[in-house]
């Protein structure tokens, strides 16, 4: 769970259970008026909406009295709470954090979201004798400089295509420091000087062709450039120009020129809205329609449109004409939005009243660190600019419908069409893919992404270091069934032919050889006291687990698996099995350091001292697990579809896997070369027609697969060459 960057005082939760109506009243008089969060549930315990607020009480009643003209999804919403929630804590400003880090973690159903979308970008300038400009997807802190955020990726990559043309920064990912008057290279990831450097897209700071002083001045103009301050590098450049001309160097004062026009063009076409008394401020306005809000943004700087970006978020049932429902639509967008950003102007325009404008100005000009000011203007040139970005909104919103109208419609055919294509019994909510990436060898990495009805969910994306491997072994069959193994195991399924259960007399000569396999000794105490695993009846396992004063608290005191059937996943089956059998509230163990690692991958985490009643089980690393706590929503979470990148053999290594854990999951490979679909049981392979909307969604997502492998994996080989 992601919890505030600040200290949360008080954590109070109530929790009655799944209710009848009638007992929410007795619930709600329990609400104490202090700034807190609440929580909404449903029927059937799931969260549906979530909300802070500077008085509890008050602000929870609120939606339990009868009101006249309440918009329609504040009415769908109260008629389907059952249950509360609620967290206290010290501020209403920390309330803020919290909720707006529950709302992305559990996304319910009636809180305005905005789209999680790939294309959500900065532009981030390193911090190097050389620095690197490079697109990321999350700022740091790392001393790097960071613009944005940004939603259309594809207009960042070509801005930047055009600066690198003008102000010629390096693009590789060479690691550079300046040593003694001349460029040190301190990891050769590319052959240099490359081409970008004979086509005059770069000054070649590898070859020391450029000072680090220089090579700061191209960088100091492209961040004038992304800050607005576009006249300064103009008057630098007609200045060099004229320079140029007396020096009778026209040659350069031509290319300076041709310069000077690009950046104009670059810069002309923002020119359309500018603003009066050259003032620092960002222009939001929206509007409603088909459950979505269509925000439009301006960045004006000194007076200048320097940026326009546009926003959707998920806003079901809200009323286009309603102000409460405008206000909440604003307000999330501020909280969301801002959350992000990493310049702030002095004013921030929008079109809707607040309920708390004054909060949302200290909370802003705190992550600001200087003075912002929120207004609604009502009149005037600042109203007009108001207007345009309505206008601008409902452009974009006509836009995108347009774009996409006809893609979603396409979306809701393309899971139905892959369960008749595979023979699913339904179309697959939950689609997991894997794939396999290494660098002739080294740094075997893996990812795993998730789409959920249709669409990519980034927040269960997950990736592995491969640990079977040898140094320089290229297996991707073994590797396939490696991920595969671990990422099953999390499922709670047994391994074929593997059963667990309290050890009972029968099983005492069986024991004391495990013993003596283990210790070298026969020794066992109190059988009972033991969960063991059986395969072919025999024992091949063994977990002993000590209770404390309260019954429902344990102490892990041995656990064992012969060597032969370590590979299998057993003692992690043995412990969920045992675990859950004992209705074990919190669990205890103390193990060698070299061991912590794999009980950490099970869940358990390092501790500073045990109750007094397990001290003297006190070895090196001390750990602790609550089995209540789920380990990982998305692990824990089971597919309706797994799809391999991968032919024949990689699907038949993840069948392995599978088929280890008694698991029934359906799974395909999907081959690169002919897009061949490779399903289990069947000789030859399902071809779909090329514009299929089932085989586009299974390249969509195997595609995914592979960037989010690669990119990880040079993250890895980065690392790596740095030690």
């Amino acid at each position: 769970m992601l919890w505030p960057a600040c200290h949360v005082t008080v954590q109070f939760i109530l929790h009655y259970g799944l209710m009848e109506k009638s007992h929410i009243s007795a619930l709600v008089k329990k609400l104490p008026h202090i700034p807190g969060v609440y929580k909404m549930k449903d029927k059937d315990g799931k969260i549906i909406y979530i909300g802070k607020a500077k008085d509890l009480g008050n602000r929870v009643r609120s939606y339990f009295r009868m009101e006249k003209n309440r918009p329609m999804r504040t009415q769908k919403m109260v008629e389907n709470i059952c249950d509360l929630e609620w967290i206290e804590v010290s501020s209403e400003l920390e309330a803020l954090f919290l909720e707006t880090n529950l709302i992305k973690e559990i996304r319910p159903k009636y809180n305005v979201l905005m789209k999680d979308d790939k294309n959500f970008v900065y532009i981030k300038i390193t911090k190097e004798d050389f620095p690197r400009i490079q697109i990321v997807r999350k700022v740091e802190k790392d001393g790097a400089r960071y613009f944005g955020p940004k939603t259309a990726s594809h207009n960042v990559r070509k801005t930047l295509m055009l600066l690198q043309k003008l102000f010629q920064y390096r693009s590789c990912d060479l690691g550079m420091k300046w040593l003694n008057g001349k460029a040190e290279i301190t990891n050769k990831t590319i052959a240099y000087p490359c081409l970008d450097y004979h086509i005059k897209r770069c000054q070649a700071p590898c070859i020391s062709a450029v000072s680090p002083g220089q090579y700061l001045e191209s960088i100091k103009k492209i961040e004038y450039f992304l800050d607005g301050k576009t006249d300064e590098i103009e008057e630098d450049l007609k200045r060099q120009i004229g320079e140029c001309a007396l020096a009778k160097e026209f040659e350069k004062a031509a290319l300076l020129r041709d310069k000077l026009h690009a950046l104009k063009e670059l810069t002309d076409f923002k020119q359309v809205v500018t603003s009066p008394d050259h003032q620092n401020a960002d222009v939001l306005a929206f509007v409603l329609a088909s459950g979505k809000a269509y925000f439009n943004l301006f960045m004006l700087r000194d007076g200048k449109l320097i940026g326009q970006e546009n926003f959707v978020l998920d806003s079901t049932g809200f009323d286009s004409g309603d102000e409460e429902s405008a206000t909440e639509v604003m307000e999330s967008f501020l909280e969301q939005y801002y959350e992000k950003a990493v310049s702030f102007p002095s004013e921030i325009l929008v079109s809707n009243e607040l309920t708390n404008k004054d909060f949302f100005e200290k909370w802003i000009s705190g992550l600001a660190e200087k003075t912002v000011k929120v207004l609604v203007p009502e009149r005037g040139k600042k109203h007009r600019l108001i207007e345009l970005a309505e206008k601008n909104a409902e452009s974009f919103k006509k836009q995108h419908k347009a774009r996409w109208e006809t893609s979603e419609g396409k979306e809701d055919t393309s899971l139905p069409d892959l369960a008749v294509a595979l023979s699913l019994p339904r179309p697959p909510k939950r689609i997991e893919c894997f794939d396999i990436s290494h660098f002739g060898g080294e740094d075997t990495v893996a990812s795993m992404v998730v789409f959920e009805n249709g669409v990519s969910k980034n927040s269960d994306y997950r990736k592995f270091h491969l640990k079977t491997l040898g140094k320089g072994e290229i297996d991707d069959f073994k590797s396939m069934e490696e991920i595969l193994r671990r990422r099953l195991a999390y499922l709670g399924g047994v391994p074929k032919g593997i059963k667990f259960k309290k050890a009972t007399k029968t099983n005492q000569k069986d024991l004391e050889k495990l013993f003596k396999e283990w210790k070298g000794e026969t020794f066992v105490d109190e059988i009972g006291g033991y969960t063991v695993a059986l395969k072919n009846k025999k024992v091949i396992g063994l977990l002993g687990m000590k209770p404390g004063k309260n019954k429902d608290i344990f102490l892990v005191k041995a656990l064992y698996v012969t060597p032969r059937e370590r590979e299998n996943g057993i003692a992690k089956s043995l412990m969920s099995w045992a675990f859950e059998n004992k209705k074990a509230k919190r669990v205890y163990l103390s193990c060698r350091n070299e061991m912590t690692d794999f009980y950490k991958s099970f869940g358990f985490e390092e501790v500073k001292k045990f109750p007094a009643e397990f001290e003297d089980a006190v070895l090196e690393s001390l750990l602790a697990f609550d089995p209540s706590t789920r380990r990982d929503s998305s692990f824990d979470s089971k597919p309706d579809l797994i799809v391999i990148d991968g032919g024949k053999g990689q699907l038949s290594s993840a069948l392995k896997s599978r088929n280890h854990f008694g698991l029934k999951i359906p799974m395909i490979g999907l081959a690169k070369k002919e897009e061949e679909i490779f399903v289990e049981g069947k000789s030859k392979p399902i071809i779909l027609q090329k514009d299929s909307q089932a085989l586009l969604l299974l390249r969509r997502i195997r595609d995914e697969a592979h960037r989010f492998a690669i990119t990880f994996q040079r993250k890895t080989r980065e690392k790596t060459m740095y030690k």
